[in-house]
């Protein structure tokens, strides 16, 4: 396939340049375009709080005093745009707008790599114009950055381990003659092994391990599958017992040996590595659908990602066919991750497999430009197939497959949703609005109740409790009191309401005030229990409702009754 790219005008190293800047300028425009439009999702308020406080105290704590080192890069990355650009919505998006466009590049020099240059464009394309990948774009989150340092990891672990340097027969003739360094290095060479790549990948691994995201962990999997692999097919090929030891058998084995060590020698990581499997998030328990071990599978074969998902399954069948090497990497540093996110990890959400979903894209363009070629190998000596342009013709209205497919479709769309809608990566809920208005027509003695009371405090609105059973929980796990003695919201110090009794009793000794309830946080057990709920239905008039819906607000008067 390489070989024949270089006589295929359709992928000219100008028609290369000009397709990818082309991609890119879309890219742009998708992930930055009205970035600020819709009001800051929850978790987006954690980077905001902590690079905020970095940039006035030098430490990183939220408002509460509760200490945010979850994705450290990201965080500072953060205070550093807000140090140029000020505190908004857009600025605190920017980086994570920034990486995910920064995907699109990163994607296509390892498709290119790995299996060719056709392939590493449409890869491109797919991750431009994916609505999950614009939509995770798109929030403040760390998971665009991990995306590119797994992307960034892959690309150094091929070249680290299928460096395809060196000459067999001349370090066969000179091993005897070198020193035992030498003797090292000559054998690295045999093995296509890259001393140097090597130490990038270990070092791009461990940071991001460290200071970006502990998901990364789950790429060790893929990369160990991926020395059995080859190891077990060298096994059954091979009949002699030298060939047998090669890199992926030795490699194999050290991880495993290396596993073993770290499990002996620091006993607490065994405690900490049950924790990250074991723990799941007072919002995924119960009737979650992140409770689903088939979710993830669900997501991906999903309608909304046609035709993607088949081009997946026909590439992954094409491994076999083709004899691809380095194909087998993304397969099993999508698939290894995948299957441990669905059967080990307790609870299951698509954000978690974002970092490695070019990985799926990948394998995808992979078998559409297969398909597509190994259909013009049977038809070459049809008449008209001989002619370029009827090629380039039946390539265009092929490709249209992808341009005519609802996830394409939608994606178009994100750059103009409004407040409260969901961008395929979260649902937002209409706090800046809701702030606003509460803002403008409460009294100075008002109780404010809300659900969410760290986004509001960014608009503005100061909460006296909280109505959020999440919160309520993830407090008591991280016994985080207040100075009475009470759970208090981890994220704004605020008081954490603890049952239905406390509820009316805060409203009936004080004169009036707001609930301020998101429509999900409402309809959720596993935020407002139902005999809340029943409560706030049957005791509050009709709720004055944000634009599109996404927050209720109850205004209570004890005087006039409730």
């Amino acid at each position: 396939m390489q070989n024949d790219e270089k006589h295929n005008p359709l992928i000219s190293k100008w028609g290369i340049i000009v397709t990818l800047i082309i991609l890119c300028g879309c890219g742009v425009f998708l992930r930055f375009w009205n970035l600020g439009t819709q009001s800051l999702w929850v978790d987006e308020t954690n980077a905001l709080y902590a690079a905020q406080d970095w940039l006035s105290n030098g430490t990183l704590t939220l408002p509460s005093g509760f200490p945010y080192h979850r994705g450290l890069v990201y965080t500072y990355l953060t205070a550093f745009v807000f140090k140029g650009l000020g505190v908004s919505e857009q600025t605190v998006r920017f980086p994570a707008a920034f990486f995910g466009f920064l995907s699109i590049l990163l994607s296509y020099f390892v498709a290119a790599r790995i299996f060719s240059k056709k392939v590493g464009l449409l890869t491109a394309f797919l991750v431009t114009f994916s609505h999950f990948e614009v939509g995770w774009s798109r929030t403040a989150k760390m998971y665009t950055l991990l995306q590119c340092s797994t992307l960034v990891f892959m690309y150094a672990f091929i070249r680290a381990f299928e460096a395809n340097t060196g000459n067999r027969k001349l370090v066969e003739s000179q091993t005897s003659k070198k020193s035992p360094f030498q003797r090292l290095g000559l054998c690295l060479r045999e093995w296509h092994i890259s001393p140097f790549w090597m130490v990038m990948s270990i070092l791009v691994f461990g940071i991001s391990y460290l200071y970006i995201h502990r998901l990364i962990l789950f790429l060790m999997a893929g990369v160990f599958f991926y020395f059995a692999w080859f190891a077990f097919l060298h096994f059954f090929e091979e009949k002699n017992l030298k060939k047998v030891i090669n890199k992926y058998s030795i490699m194999m084995f050290s991880m495993v040996l290396g596993l073993g060590f770290i499990w002996i020698v620091f006993p607490y990581l065994q405690d900490a590595i049950h924790y990250f499997l074991s723990y799941t998030p007072s919002w995924a328990t119960g009737e979650s659908s992140a409770q689903n071990k088939l979710f993830l599978f669900e997501f991906l074969i999903s309608s909304q990602r046609f035709p993607i998902a088949a081009f997946f399954f026909i590439g992954s069948f094409q491994l076999f066919s083709h004899q691809n090497k380095l194909g087998w990497i993304p397969f099993w540093l999508f698939i290894c991750p995948l299957f441990l996110l669905s059967f080990l990890f307790t609870h299951r959400v698509p954000t978690y497999i974002l970092f490695v979903y070019p990985l799926f894209l990948t394998i995808s363009a992979f078998g559409f430009v297969n398909l597509l070629e190994s259909e013009f190998i049977v038809l070459r000596n049809h008449l008209l197939l001989k002619r370029e342009w009827m090629k380039q013709a039946i390539v265009t209205l092929l490709f249209l497959v992808f341009v005519i497919s609802p996830w394409f479709r939608i994606t178009l769309n994100i750059p103009f949703y409004k407040d409260g809608a969901n961008n395929s990566a979260v649902t937002t809920q209409e706090w800046r609005e809701a702030s606003k208005r509460v803002i403008d027509h409460k009294q100075a003695d008002d109780v404010i109740i809300s659900s969410l009371p760290q986004v509001a405090l960014y608009y503005g609105l100061h909460s006296d409790y909280v109505l959020n059973w999440a919160s309520l929980i993830q407090s008591r796990e991280e016994q985080y009191y207040g100075d009475t003695g009470r759970e208090i919201d981890i994220y704004s110090g605020t008081v954490i309401i603890q049952s239905l009794n406390e509820l009316e009793e805060i409203i009936n000794t004080n004169p009036h005030g707001y609930i301020l309830v998101g429509e999900y946080d409402l309809n959720h057990v596993n935020y407002i229990p139902e005999d809340i709920k029943t409560f706030i239905l049957n005791s509050f008039e009709e709720p004055l409702e944000t634009e599109n819906g996404s927050i209720f607000i109850y205004r209570w008067m004890v005087e006039n009754g409730t």
